[in-house]
């Protein structure tokens, strides 16, 4: 009867390396772009896109987030 708590840890532990094992090799296997910026720029230099559209309608697209002089929440304290 004590041969069955053994197997099991060993087991449970030849499953944990395997899985570290098998994780390590995905990571290492797929390495990003070290060279690549942290966010892309969102905003460019034209702030809207026109399309006409059939019948002599317009399309206008354009960012929903503009820059303002609001100062920054510098916390976020509430009572």
């Amino acid at each position: 009867m004590q041969a069955r708590p053994l197997l099991l840890k060993a087991g449970a532990t030849v499953l944990t390396l395997g899985a570290t094992l098998a994780s390590a090799l995905y990571v290492t296997a797929h390495l990003k772009n070290p060279n690549a910026p942290l966010q892309p720029s969102v905003l460019s230099t034209s702030r809207s896109a026109s399309v006409n559209l059939p019948g002599g309608g317009t399309l206008t697209v354009a960012p929903s987030v503009r820059p303002s002089n609001t100062p920054p929440v510098t916390s976020t304290y509430a009572s």
